[in-house]
C-alpha cells in the first residue's frame, strides 16, 4: 500500500516539491554549529595568533552580564586552543592572573578530557581512552578551581564544573550543590540547566522521570520569552533515544505521558514563534523541536515550518544521535519537503508558505499565482550566481546545450569571455507558459557550480562561477567536471591562512593563464564586506567586472547588451535534430 502511495503521488510532488523550499535556505548555506558572529571572528584572530579580541570579548560579555555570550565564547575559545594553543600561552606569560584568562584555562583543560574520550556512547569508548579521559580530568582541578576563585560573580566557571562533573560521575549531592552556585549566579543560565539534564538523563546518573520532572520545572519557572522555557523539548530527545520503551500507545514515552509530551512540543512551538528565523540563542531548541515533531509523527507542514525556522542555524545534535549528523539533518528536511509535496492536489492545491515569504498574493504552486521562478527568487537565502567562461558565446552555447536548463548569455567581446547565467523564467511547457522545473526536481540540478561540471567536460576553457550566499560572496573554480578550488569571503572570521589563498590563488592563476598571485592571494585574504574583494580577486585575473546590479537580484542578464537566450533541449531532440558537421 506505501509502494502504491508513492507511485500515486509522484506526480503531486514533482509538481510542488519546488515550492516547499519557499523559505528554506539550500543544503550549502546551513552551518552547524555556527557560533555567534563575535565569537567566530575571536577564534579566528586566536587562531592567529593574536588572543586580544577574544580578551575583549569576555570582557564585555562579562561587564553586560549576558552569561549566553560568555559561556559560549569561553567555550569554542578553550576548543580552539585544542588545535591552535599558542595564543593561550603568550596570554598567561603575559598576564598570568587575567580571571578571563582563567576562564579559558578551565574551558580548555575540560575540552581536552573530552576531547580524548570523544563524545561517543560508553559501549564504544576504548578503556584508554577512558583512562586517559579521567586523568586529564583530575588534573583539571585547580585549573578549575583558580576560575571559579578569580570570577565570584560569574556563572560560566560552574558550568564548566558541571561538564566535569558530568564526566568524572560526581556524587549527586555535590553535583545539586554546584548547580546551585550556577544559578545562583544566574537563575535562567543555559548551559547550567541544560548540563543538568544530561546529568539527569537515564543514560548518565538519572531517570527518564528525573530529568524530565527538573525540565518541566525549570521552563515553568522561566520568562515566557527565555529559551530554557523549550528545555523539555531537548529533554524529550533523550526519552526518544530509549530503544527498550515499547512501541505501544500510552507506554510509547515510558514513565512520561503523551499530554506531558505534548506539552513540552507545544511550549517550544510557542516560543519559537516569538523568535526570528535562525536566531542562535534557540537554535538547540528549534532542532530538538523539529526532531520530535518527526519522532512524534506530527503532520509534515508543521515539521517543515520549524525546518524554516532553523534557517542555517542547524546543531549537530541531536541529528546525530543516530547517524551522521548533517546527513541525517538533510535527509529529514528533505522528507518533509517531500511529504508536504505528496500531500498537496495536483491541480488547485497549494503548499502552505511562511508569513512574510512571498511578495504580494498566491501561494507557491497555485496555478493562478504562478510557481518555479517565484519560488526561487523568494527563498530565503537563495544563491545568485553567474558564470564567467573564457570562450566564445557560441562554444559556451553548444556545451550547454544538452544540460537539459535554460540559460542566458552576454558576450564580452574585448576579454575574450562569456557571462552565463540560468533561466529558469524563461522556461515553459506545452501551452500552459508555466515553468516545469520537473528535470531540476527529478535530478538536483539547476545551481551553476552543478550545472557546470557537466558543460565543462571535453573543454580547453575552465568555469569560473561566483556566487552569493547567505550574504556572503564566493568563486568556485569547476574544470573537467571538477571542483578545482572553492572560496568564500565572510568577513575577518573567515580569512584563510596566507598558505591556503596562495594554493588558492595559484590554481585560479593557472587555470586563466593570467593574473599575479600575490594579488589574487591578497584578494582572497581581505576581510572587506561586499563585492570588494570578489571584484579585487576577479581583476587580478585580468578577467572582466560583473554586471551592475549582481549579488542584489536574480537573472542579472536580461538587460545585458547582446544577451543570447539558450532554451534547454532534451537529448532525444538533439538526436532528432539535423547534424551540420561536415
Amino acid at each position: 500500500m506505501g509502494r502504491l502511495f508513492q507511485l500515486l503521488s509522484l506526480p503531486r510532488m514533482v509538481r510542488h516539491l519546488d515550492a516547499t523550499a519557499v523559505g528554506l535556505p539550500v543544503d550549502d548555506e546551513i552551518r552547524f554549529d555556527a557560533l555567534e558572529p563575535r565569537v567566530e571572528r575571536a577564534c579566528a584572530r586566536a587562531r592567529q595568533g593574536s588572543f586580544g579580541p577574544a580578551k575583549e570579548l569576555l570582557v564585555a560579555a562579562r561587564e553586560t552580564a549576558d552569561w549566553w555570550l560568555r559561556r559560549q565564547a569561553s567555550r569554542a575559545l578553550g576548543e580552539t586552543a585544542l588545535t591552535s594553543p599558542a595564543w593561550l600561552e603568550e596570554w598567561h606569560q603575559e598576564s598570568p592572573g587575567d580571571l578571563d584568562l582563567a576562564l579559558v584555562r578551565a574551558e580548555f583543560a575540560v575540552a581536552q578530557a573530552w576531547d580524548v574520550r570523544t563524545t561517543a556512547r560508553a559501549s564504544q569508548v576504548a578503556s584508554e581512552q577512558f583512562k586517559g579521559f579521567h586523568a586529564l580530568l583530575q588534573d583539571a582541578l585547580p585549573v578549575l578551581e583558580r576560575a571559579v576563585e578569580l570570577n565570584p560573580e560569574d556563572p560560566a566557571p560552574w558550568a564548566v564544573v558541571l561538564q566535569h562533573d558530568l564526566g568524572s560521575g560526581a556524587p549527586r549531592e555535590l553535583f545539586e550543590e554546584h548547580l546551585r552556585e550556577a544559578l545562583d549566579r544566574d537563575p535562567h543560565n543555559w548551559s547550567a540547566h541544560a548540563i543538568a539534564v544530561q546529568f539527569l538523563a537515564a543514560k548518565w546518573y538519572g531517570s527518564h522521570e528525573e530529568m524530565f520532572a527538573f525540565a518541566e520545572r525549570t521552563a515553568a519557572q522561566c520568562p515566557d520569552d527565555g529559551p530554557l522555557r523549550g528545555l523539555p523539548v531537548v529533554a524529550l530527545s533523550e526519552l526518544m533515544l530509549d530503544d527498550e520503551l515499547p512501541d505501544e500507545p500510552g507506554l510509547r514515552y515510558g514513565p512520561i505521558g503523551q499530554d506531558r509530551v505534548d506539552a513540552a512540543i507545544a511550549a517550544a512551538l510557542e516560543l519559537s514563534a516569538t523568535r526570528p528565523q535562525g536566531e542562535p540563542r534557540i537554535a538547540l531548541v528549534r532542532n530538538h523541536l523539529a526532531w520530535a515533531l518527526i519522532r512524534d509523527e506530527r503532520p509534515a507542514p508543521e515539521v517543515l515550518d520549524v525546518f524554516r525556522a532553523v534557517g542555517t542555524g542547524a546543531t549537530t545534535y541531536p541529528w546525530a544521535y543516530t547517524g551522521e549528523g548533517a546527513s541525517i539533518f538533510f535527509s529529514y528536511r528533505l522528507q518533509a519537503r517531500t511529504r508536504v509535496a505528496q500531500a498537496t492536489p495536483f491541480f488547485r492545491g497549494t503548499v502552505p508558505l511562511p508569513a512574510g515569504a512571498r511578495d504580494g498574493a498566491g501561494s507557491a504552486g497555485d496555478p493562478d499565482a504562478g510557481d518555479g521562478p517565484t519560488s526561487r527568487q523568494t527563498a530565503v537565502g537563495a544563491r545568485r550566481e553567474l558564470a564567467l567562461v573564457p570562450a566564445p558565446i557560441a562554444q559556451v552555447a553548444e556545451a550547454v546545450s544538452l544540460t537539459g536548463v535554460t540559460y542566458r548569455m552576454a558576450p564580452l567581446v574585448r576579454a575574450g569571455c562569456t557571462l552565463v547565467e540560468v533561466a529558469p523564467s524563461q522556461e515553459s511547457t506545452g501551452n500552459s507558459g508555466k515553468p516545469s522545473g520537473l528535470r531540476r526536481t527529478l535530478l538536483g540540478e539547476g545551481d551553476l557550480v552543478r550545472l557546470a561540471k557537466t558543460f565543462s567536460t571535453a573543454q580547453p576553457w575552465p568555469v569560473l562561477v561566483v556566487s552569493r550566499v547567505d550574504g556572503a560572496y564566493g568563486i568556485s573554480l569547476v574544470r573537467e567536471r571538477k571542483i578545482v578550488t572553492v572560496h568564500f569571503w565572510r568577513g575577518a572570521e573567515g580569512a584563510p591562512p596566507h598558505a591556503e589563498a596562495a594554493e588558492t590563488a595559484t590554481a585560479l592563476v593557472a587555470a586563466f593563464s593570467e593574473g599575479d598571485v600575490k594579488q589574487v592571494t591578497a584578494a582572497l585574504r581581505d576581510p572587506g564586506d561586499g563585492r570588494g574583494p570578489l571584484d579585487s580577486a576577479l581583476a587580478a585575473l585580468r578577467l572582466p567586472g560583473l554586471p551592475e546590479g549582481y549579488g542584489e537580484g536574480f537573472e542579472v542578464l536580461a538587460e545585458a547588451p547582446q544577451v543570447r537566450l539558450v532554451e534547454k533541449r532534451s537529448l532525444m531532440s538533439s538526436l532528432r535534430a539535423p547534424d551540420h558537421r561536415s
